[in-house]
């Protein structure tokens, strides 16, 4: 049984998809909220992950899942006015065949589609596989890690990272992270900056000015949550080595530091 599951092609695993989102909106038609409307999200046409994944807030027991779903990075309406669900899923395995945990959550338009997913239920100080679809488009598959039990812990492996202008430099940090085995990732700040695009710079910031309304910062955000290196930090996988292993941001700094400690925990 589990021979022949493996050896699903690309198009049958779409079908599949498409009809676990029919069977997904007829049960999720009695839990949209008073005023929403669940299927007024337009046909995709392209994957909606373009934001990719993350994960945080661990517990022995538990992690917190996010994505938002987009269309066109400078219009955070680009999904319509209605709430879309979303399947999301853990597993043990990278290729998402161990499951553990898995379920349904709606991505509301009030809140610019984005979704949190609270997850209990795992087992402590092991690493997990993630991933989140909607109708026959996938996400990346991101990778967590649960914090252990108790604190019997004699060291922890972290990064922290600072000042990620866009417009002054490249992410190649973030690749370098990416290659290890961190238990803590930390942000000091700033993880999006305001200014108004520079022609000057490496790359631009979109619009014509600096954000001000809801929509304006939703959308500087996703500017900057497209970046691939930014987006492989954020769920982190043993892959290929990346082309480049430079350790600082132009504009920042990536460090890697190992120390004692008697806690530890991942947050991505």
């Amino acid at each position: 049984m589990t021979k022949n599951k493996q050896q699903l092609s690309s198009s049958d695993r779409r079908r599949f998809l498409k009809q676990t989102w029919r069977a997904v909106q007829a049960g999720m038609a009695l839990a949209v909220l008073p005023g929403d409307s669940l299927f007024a999200a337009p046909k995709l046409g392209t994957n909606p992950f373009i934001l990719g994944v993350a994960s945080g807030d661990p517990t022995p027991a538990g992690i917190v899942l996010w994505t938002r779903l987009a269309r066109d990075l400078s219009e955070p309406t680009s999904m319509g006015p209605g709430s879309i669900p979303v399947n999301w899923r853990v597993a043990r395995d990278e290729r998402m065949k161990q499951i553990v945990s898995q379920g349904v959550a709606v991505a509301h338009a009030k809140l610019a589609h984005s979704v949190h997913v609270e997850v209990n239920g795992l087992q402590s100080h092991r690493d997990y596989f993630y991933q989140f679809d909607v109708r026959d488009e996938e996400s990346p598959v991101g990778r967590f890690r649960t914090a252990p039990a108790g604190t019997a812990v004699e060291e922890i492996h972290f990064a922290f990272a600072s000042c990620q202008d866009f417009q002054n430099g490249f992410y190649t940090a973030y690749e370098h992270m990416t290659e290890e085995d961190l238990d803590l990732v930390v942000f000091l700040g700033d993880y999006i900056y305001e200014d108004r695009p520079d022609p000057s710079g490496v790359r631009q910031h979109t619009g014509t000015g600096e954000p001000v309304t809801l929509d304006e910062y939703r959308a500087r955000h996703a500017l900057y949550r497209s970046d691939r290196a930014l987006q492989a930090a954020h769920a982190p996988l043993h892959g290929p080595s990346p082309s480049t292993t430079t350790r600082s941001i132009t504009t920042g700094a990536a460090t890697i530091r190992r120390i004692p400690t008697s806690s530890r925990s991942k947050l991505s």
